[in-house]
């Protein structure tokens, strides 16, 4: 069975930070305005605990409330396979969602779009740039994940969790 590490949405980490994830990834993390203070590398080992990812933190900057700051969150470049195939599995539950079915051979557009829309979110994910990372190499394990979680989806009891776009 294939799952997910974390949902979507906030989690508390055990330092009293948040860290926001989209399709159990990693993205930001929030002081809460609660003015908390730990070394970046413990806070780092924490959101790697969580999201079993390795990150590194972008730059602090203020957020919506006055005295709350939040850091995006990159994932190590070293992890653009898993994070991938984290997206992927979104795409399944999004296409089992949208059209009550696994993916076949009539789809292929599918295949083609979500990859390389996911392709482009895994770099973003990870702070890379186009062409840091050979876009065809995850291509036959990016559709076979997908294909096999929107079997996985469409055989069981389990609903999708869609997270709006």
């Amino acid at each position: 069975m294939v799952k997910m590490t974390v949902k979507n949405g906030w989690e508390r980490l055990p330092s009293g930070f948040d860290v926001e994830f989209r399709h159990g990834i990693p993205v930001q993390v929030s002081d809460n305005g609660k003015g908390l203070t730990i070394t970046e590398s413990v806070l780092v080992e924490e959101i790697t605990a969580l999201g079993k990812l390795h990150v590194k933190l972008g730059e602090w900057k203020s957020a919506e409330d006055a005295d709350e700051h939040e850091a995006r969150v990159f994932v190590s470049g070293k992890e653009f396979a898993e994070v991938l195939r984290r997206l992927a599995l979104s795409s399944a539950a999004v296409f089992v969602d949208r059209f009550q079915k696994a993916v076949d051979a009539g789809d292929p557009d599918w295949d083609r779009m979500e990859y390389l829309k996911d392709y482009r979110e895994a770099l973003d994910h990870c702070g890379l740039a186009w062409g840091d990372v050979d876009k065809d190499a995850y291509v036959d394990d990016y559709v076979e994940t997908m294909h096999r979680e929107t079997r996985r989806l469409v055989q069981s009891t389990d609903t999708p969790l869609i997270e709006p776009e």
